[in-house]
């Protein structure tokens, strides 16, 4: 058994590293145990709210994004035919009301910018191909992990930021498993100068009963991301397996041409399944927790599950750095301080799968509601997410 100080992290995505650069600043070592061999360069666009860009800011990652992110002028909505039916401002409208700029980019541009704050950190140490598949609280109070190869390690605390399907989960909750929603997605990303009349500068969102698309720029501007959400009962680990542009094109056939020419010109399509919403009873046990979507994993259309573990890793800090050595207090602290606001994240993102492929006279009902409804209102609506500072943590009665 290999004996270390360090906080365990299992994970190495945009959470795990996300907690290890947290956890440093609060004073401890940290040890990242990825199960791939590398750190992942594949993967789809990510919006990163307000709230989002000031945990990355707090972390020390943001300063590494600059060259890599846009920041759309504004969120606007069509309607299948092409319709303009809303638009929310963003660009200097949002920034200057909620102290941070909305930003996109792709996903690997983010995980780049935070593996380059970890390198620089000494008290962070990452190891590849090293994947925690059990771990159990020690007799010592600490935590003994068993990874892949049978390799066993102890820590002080555990983390699991292992995702979706996380290994860890099982040691909190072993009966929560992933179950379909329904949906499933399609991405791809697209050369901006092949996205002919679409609108590149914002984020778009194309309504329709049964699908709904969403765009936005990536690698500052040069591409556009491309979304597809179909009704699909499938469900699958796999977020990177290819798909048949025959039938990206087939489920999209109803929509405007603008947007049907940058579907057709998108070079590649990859699919994966979208489970619904975890709603654990716990996320830790003892001087384990979870965070992210191993714990709360959330429906993509309201843009925030990448945030909301950049949310915990910096509610993370707070409690590690207020509660010392005390892990399961800490991690007591830790859910209490964030049950709530998630819980808030996922319902809204389930409300708006429903409204987004909304038919009928419902579905005239909220185009008219989309037209007539005051840009201060909109932008006010969303004051609660964007406007988000982590709460004060406060010590638990022991």
């Amino acid at each position: 058994m290999a004996n270390s100080r360090q906080i365990l992290v299992a994970g190495g995505g945009i959470g795990g590293l996300a907690t290890a650069l947290a956890l440093a600043q609060a004073g401890r070592a940290v040890r990242v145990l990825e199960r791939a061999r590398s750190f992942a360069t594949a993967g789809a666009g990510i919006q990163i709210g307000p709230n989002g860009v000031k945990a990355l800011r707090r972390l020390g990652a943001a300063e590494f994004l600059s060259a890599h992110v846009s920041a759309p002028r504004a969120l606007v909505a069509y309607g299948v035919g092409g319709a303009r039916l809303m638009e929310m401002p963003l660009g200097a409208t949002i920034e200057a009301r909620c102290g941070a700029p909305y930003w996109t980019l792709h996903r690997s541009d983010l995980l780049e910018a935070l593996a380059e704050a970890v390198a620089r950190v000494p008290a962070i140490e990452v190891s590849f191909d090293s994947e925690v598949i059990d771990a159990a609280v020690a007799a010592s109070g600490g935590v003994d992990a068993v990874l892949a190869d049978e390799t066993r390690l102890s820590g002080d605390a555990l983390i699991g930021a292992d995702g979706l399907w996380s290994r860890v989960r099982p040691v909190v909750e072993p009966d929560a498993n992933p179950k379909s929603s329904g949906y499933a997605a399609y991405r791809a990303v697209v050369p901006s100068e092949a996205a002919g009349m679409l609108e590149t500068d914002v984020v778009g969102t194309w309504l329709s009963p049964s699908a709904h698309v969403v765009h936005y720029p990536v690698h500052a501007g040069r591409s556009i991301n491309i979304v597809v959400i179909v009704d699909a009962p499938w469900i699958a680990a796999s977020w990177d397996a290819p798909a048949e542009h025959a039938q990206v094109i087939d489920a999209t056939r109803g929509f405007a041409p603008r947007l049907r020419q940058a579907i057709e010109a998108a070079p590649m399509w990859h699919k994966w399944s979208l489970p619904q919403p975890l709603a654990l009873k716990a996320w830790s046990k003892g001087p384990i927790t979870l965070m992210g979507d191993a714990a709360h994993a959330t429906l993509p259309f309201f843009a925030q599950g990448a945030v909301m573990a950049l949310e915990d890793a910096v509610v993370l800090r707070q409690v590690v750095k207020q509660h010392g050595v005390d892990f399961p207090a800490a991690f007591a602290e830790y859910h209490s301080a964030r049950r709530a606001r998630v819980a808030r994240v996922q319902d809204a993102s389930v409300s708006n799968g429903r409204i987004f492929h909304l038919s009928g006279p419902i579905g005239f009902a909220r185009d008219a509601v989309m037209k007539f409804a005051p840009q201060s209102l909109m932008l006010a609506r969303f004051d609660w997410l964007y406007g988000y500072e982590p709460p004060a943590v406060r010590v638990l009665a022991r």
